[in-house]
């Protein structure tokens, strides 16, 4: 066994990995990065202490547990970080096998479920006066019995859970655009999970906004908000160009409220988008876990992984409000270069975008302003370059294999 405690960061594939990997490291925290495969985004950067291969947590729960506690037997790990749903999901329900401090990181498993399920999520902010899009409930995939409540197109509908448990193993969902009665009905006639809770709601024209957390117990220790500029898919996704924000109020009250009531452990992003006709912010969704634009936090002055070690550490955190730069900016280049390439070949109907969607001219024109004051690469660094080496390798050879 070695002698050095480490924390062991999972998905090392994903962005927020690399961002905490990184963060830990250049604190001198060693770090031990987990993936499924050999190699990983996080695992190639020069902050990885080592790699830690495990089976995949969705299709092989039970043997994704038994790998995590060999590898804190044998590698001294003190704390393990999950960053994806998946990880977060199934170590939340396997607590009892852990020693205890090893999964502080991780959040108590009932909170978790709450704010995982939009369909309870919705309903609880409802009962304590967060706004909402219109929403109507479908409980049980009987579509017949609410469709009537569904008085206007385009709506979005939302499986409750991103993650599903199948006679296979854990199963990811999707949300689905929709623009007719029609297409509505056969959505729900043809998509399994649907027969499991889901939501119909009105789509909200706006800009996304979201307020990021560190919990204690129920106790917030920091706070960060960004708004979103460009994500991908256009119309609404993934974030691939961001901006730090002074916390918005009243936001930024309904974030703590949602997370005070379901006494919240650990990170936590709260997303909303504000109603471009109302101005009112109506919450899209919690991710109880780390976020894709975590480094932006970081970049801004704000490094919530290290926080997080701390009170891991048995250290008291209380950051101030505001206690990070405004304006900093976040680009993840090759999600960028992603969003460009949708909006120069598809029209915005097929991009569910309405007529006040940028022009492809001006997409262009953004796009390629690569240096501005302010603006930081998310994946990018000179005294760090593998990370970024290894992801453009991935993005040209998965744009070879479609082009067959």
């Amino acid at each position: 066994m070695e002698s050095k405690s480490c924390v062991l960061v999972t998905d090392g594939q994903e962005r927020a990995a690399l961002a905490v990997t990184r963060s830990l490291g250049r604190a001198g925290i060693p770090v031990v990065v987990g993936s499924e495969t050999l190699k990983s985004l996080a695992g190639v950067s020069k902050y990885c202490h080592r790699t830690w291969q495990y089976p995949s947590p969705l299709g092989d729960p039970f043997g994704f547990v038994a790998s995590l506690i060999d590898a804190v037997g044998r590698l001294g790990i003190t704390a393990i970080m999950p960053v994806t749903d998946s990880t977060t999901q199934v170590l939340a329900a396997k607590r009892d096998q852990f020693p205890a401090a090893v999964l502080n990181a991780v959040p108590p498993l009932e909170s978790y479920e709450l704010v995982s399920d939009k369909y309870r999520l919705m309903k609880v902010a409802q009962a304590l006066g967060v706004p909402i899009p219109t929403t109507v409930y479908v409980p049980d995939g009987d579509l017949s019995s609410v469709l009537d409540q569904v008085t206007s197109f385009p709506v979005v509908v939302k499986p409750g859970r991103s993650l599903l448990m199948t006679d296979r193993g854990w199963g990811k969902t999707s949300v689905h655009f929709v623009s007719s009665a029609e297409e509505l009905i056969d959505l729900y006639r043809r998509v399994p999970y649907l027969k499991n809770p889901s939501l119909i709601q009105q789509r909200v024209e706006g800009e996304g906004q979201g307020v990021f957390g560190l919990f204690d117990h129920g106790r917030p220790c920091a706070l960060f908000a960004h708004r979103r500029i460009r994500e991908k898919p256009p119309a609404g996704g993934v974030s691939v160009l961001r901006e730090s924000i002074e916390l918005p109020k009243p936001m930024t009250d309904y974030a703590v409220k949602l997370l005070e009531h379901v006494k919240w452990h650990g990170v936590a992003m709260v997303e909303f988008k504000v109603d471009k006709a109302s101005k009112i912010p109506r919450l899209m969704e919690i991710n109880g876990r780390f976020w894709g634009s975590l480094q932006l936090a970081i970049d801004a002055g704000l490094n919530l992984p290290y926080l997080l070690h701390q009170i891991l550490s048995g250290s008291p955190v209380a950051v101030p409000n505001n206690a990070y730069h405004v304006g900093t900016r976040s680009r993840w280049l090759l999600g960028d270069l992603d969003h460009l390439l949708l909006r120069l070949t598809r029209s915005n109907t097929a991009l569910h975008l309405g007529s006040e969607a940028p022009s492809r001219w001006r997409c262009l024109a953004d796009f390629s302003r690569l240096f501005q004051r302010n603006l930081h690469y998310e994946v990018e660094s000179l005294s760090d370059p593998r990370p970024a080496l290894m992801e453009y390798r991935a993005w040209i050879s998965q744009l070879v294999e479609g082009a067959r």
